[in-house]
């Protein structure tokens, strides 16, 4: 048995930056957690939960963003240079670790949370995606014997 795949052109594949791989220059800084939530409502229940987690991470000695999903365009409707994906985009980039907070509609993660996740990059710096080797914690604000799709979905998503 061979280990080549003649189906596939090495010319084409991007080397991994193992740089990227690397601990950040400063091991003594405070970890660096960005929290997203799915919803633009003023009274926003995964907000809450979210600034109640940044406020514990905080409190834990970790350093906190959390991106305001207010005016961030569907990903079809513009480009990547548009303000806010530069901002999530830099905030991605920034961070070691992640929470993600949705409410779940109609048995999955809401649209601001999907739209949000849709513009993290699939692949930023040699072939290393932007969620790879971060922790990731997932939550739901949601009730009843059935909420649980989105933290499930989200879960998948964030591998």
């Amino acid at each position: 048995m061979t280990d080549t795949c003649p189906a596939l052109r090495a010319d084409q594949l991007p080397d991994i930056d193992t740089k990227a791989l690397q601990a950040a220059d400063d091991p003594g800084h405070p970890p660096r957690i960005l929290l997203l939530y799915g919803s633009l409502r003023a009274e926003s229940y995964s907000r809450r939960a979210a600034e109640e987690a940044a406020r514990i991470l905080r409190r834990l000695g970790c350093e906190t963003r959390l991106f305001d999903p207010h005016g961030l365009p569907l990903v079809d409707d513009t480009g990547a240079d548009h303000p806010k994906v530069a901002e999530l985009r830099e905030l991605v980039v920034w961070s070691e670790g992640m929470v993600w907070s949705s409410p779940e509609r109609h048995g999955a993660m809401t649209g601001v949370m999907k739209t949000q996740i849709d513009w993290l990059p699939l692949s930023l710096q040699g072939g290393i995606r932007t969620t790879q080797g971060k922790t990731l914690a997932v939550m739901q604000v949601s009730g009843g014997s059935q909420s649980f799709n989105a933290v499930n979905q989200m879960r998948i998503l964030g591998r």
